[in-house]
């Protein structure tokens, strides 16, 4: 919903995110004892899950059991939807109930970012958070849920998948930096008045910003869309390509701006997906 560059209490300037909960897609996890005295992941490809629990043994100074902790996930990779974080996070909670060890959603966050070197503030479930996704901690904790939004989420480029890691981080301008600290102060009143305008108005300007650095095909046009037809903004993915289209809470699928916005983006060539309500 929010990403950029903020400043803390001391000055000192974070790049940080403030995700958007998507309830369509999740990993799970799950953890059996075996034999050998050695930690697998299932798949061997989720090779940052497996990194997660290396790291969770080590900080707790656990010996290392027999475990397998296989993990499951419905997330495409690549188009911004938190799919190894996902991963992670499910490894860790399953590995850390399996060695009776309780971990705070802080610690995942830190334990996330050493294995994966960004991540994002999943783990911290419905609540608001503005998290230092490259360093681990949280710049500010809004201690409520964003306000709650209907959304049509699209892959705006589905054969072009791209990895966090794979670009480098945006530098961003003393006044790009300035307008980032004046839409955390909106996002903060949206959050406490519960309103889903000025929520919107946050994740279309952060998503302006964040296309000189990440350019997403066809944004002004979807921009154009949602204008035209009653949306209030749009968001778009910290990395990846998915873009949403923020609508009102109460709007139901067959509601015209639904239809007449659906209608829009596929004569984009894009298929949109319609979610009802997102908190």
């Amino acid at each position: 919903m929010l990403q950029g560059a903020f400043r803390d209490g001391e000055g000192q300037i974070h790049r940080g995110l403030v995700t958007l909960p998507f309830p369509l897609f999740n990993s799970v996890a799950w953890t059996v004892p075996k034999e050998e005295h050695s930690v697998e992941i299932d798949p061997p490809e989720k090779t940052k899950a497996q990194r997660a629990v290396a790291l969770l043994l080590k900080q707790f100074g656990t010996p290392s059991p027999g475990l397998l902790v296989r993990v499951r996930s419905n997330i495409p990779i690549g188009y911004g939807l938190g799919s190894s974080t996902a991963d992670v996070i499910a490894a860790l909670t399953s590995a850390a109930t399996a060695l009776g060890i309780r971990l705070s959603s802080a610690e995942l966050l830190r334990l996330a970012v050493r294995a994966e070197q960004a991540s994002d503030g999943t783990m911290f479930n419905s609540r608001a958070v503005l998290a230092a996704h490259r360093e681990g901690f949280l710049i500010e904790d809004f201690a409520r849920p964003l306000p709650p939004i209907g959304l049509i989420s699209i892959n705006c480029c589905p054969d072009s998948p791209l990895l966090t890691l794979d670009f480098p981080p945006a530098r961003y301008e003393a006044a790009e930096i300035d307008h980032f600290d004046d839409l955390r102060r909106t996002l903060r009143r949206a959050i406490v008045e519960a309103d889903q305008a000025l929520l919107a108005k946050v994740g279309t300007e952060s998503a302006l910003i964040n296309q000189r650095y990440l350019p997403q095909p066809s944004l002004l046009d979807i921009l154009d869309i949602a204008h035209a037809n009653g949306a209030l903004g749009i968001q778009v993915a910290h990395s990846g390509r998915m873009v949403g289209l923020i609508l009102p809470a109460n709007l139901d699928r067959f509601d015209r701006p639904v239809s007449a916005i659906m209608g829009g983006v596929q004569e984009l060539g894009i298929v949109p997906m319609f979610i009802s309500r997102l908190q």
